[in-house]
């Protein structure tokens, strides 16, 4: 059986079926690579700059002076400026996304394969699912997120108006001690539920589609969720929708937690 991507279980109110080629790749990949993780090692502090000497003139003492000289104040060194630390990966938490131009922000929830099924599960209506079989965000790979777009009989989605984003638009996620991973959009693309090339979604490193092919020094997420035609089970009622609806971003800025407490939060 395929997998059913968020939003979309025909028992309430959207199906998914993923073809059986793609999956049981995917899945026989995903085994066989160990969930196609790739998480690089930190990487190496770089070296705090130096300031550099300021020369200190010393007055040439007079033979015969004439007045009292005035002190000369030694020059006051410049402070020298911290290097900005840079982050490497984070193993923690996911807890939220943002996406600022459609206003959502939603709680992220661990999703996987549906146990003994070969189906990807779905989160709840109101929340993101990550699915954490394959890669977290801040590794420097790639991040796979679904949601609902509507939920019958009137409730929308985390990703009801996806298909609204534009190039440049952000998606923001944000770790459990207060970073955040800031993407950029840059990809669009409606397919049918038979056509979308989940393979080259969950593994863009090694896609077999060139546009879907994930450049070795960049770190993208992926989006997707249910839309286009709607058929409905029964009039009025609860159906599934024929396209899948699909949104890529590019890691442009990592932003460093913030302070989690001070010295006196600390010796409590």
């Amino acid at each position: 059986m395929g997998a059913i991507p968020a939003g979309c279980t025909e028992s309430v109110v959207r199906s998914w079926q993923l073809t059986r080629g793609i999956l049981v790749l995917a899945v026989a990949l995903l085994v066989s690579v160990g969930c196609a993780s790739s998480r690089p090692d930190p990487p190496e502090p770089t070296a705090e700059p130096t300031a550099e000497p300021t020369p200190i003139s010393t007055p040439t003492p007079t033979r015969t002076p004439v007045a009292p000289t005035a002190t000369i104040p030694a020059p006051t060194e410049r402070p020298t400026p911290e290097a900005t630390p840079e982050l490497g990966p984070y193993d923690g938490d996911l807890v939220s996304m943002r996406i600022p131009s459609l206003g959502v922000e939603a709680p992220i929830e661990p999703i996987g394969l549906v146990e003994g099924r070969n189906q990807l599960d779905v989160p709840e209506w109101y929340n993101i699912g990550w699915y954490h079989i394959y890669d977290k965000p801040g590794f420097g790979t790639s991040s796979l997120y679904s949601a609902h777009k509507d939920y019958w009989p009137n409730k929308k989605g985390p990703f009801y108006a996806l298909t609204e984003l534009q190039a440049g638009d952000q998606i923001v996620v944000v770790m459990d001690d207060g970073r955040e991973y800031v993407y950029e959009v840059f990809f669009q693309r409606r397919y049918t539920r038979e056509d979308i090339p989940m393979y080259d979604l969950i593994w863009p490193h090694k896609a077999r589609n060139p546009e879907l092919l994930r450049p070795e020094d960049e770190e993208w997420i992926t989006l997707y969720t249910c839309g286009g035609d709607f058929v409905e089970r029964t009039e009025g009622g609860a159906g599934y929708y024929l396209h899948r609806d699909v949104v890529i971003g590019r890691l442009v800025e990592t932003i460093p937690p913030p302070a989690v407490g001070t010295l006196e939060g600390d010796q409590r």
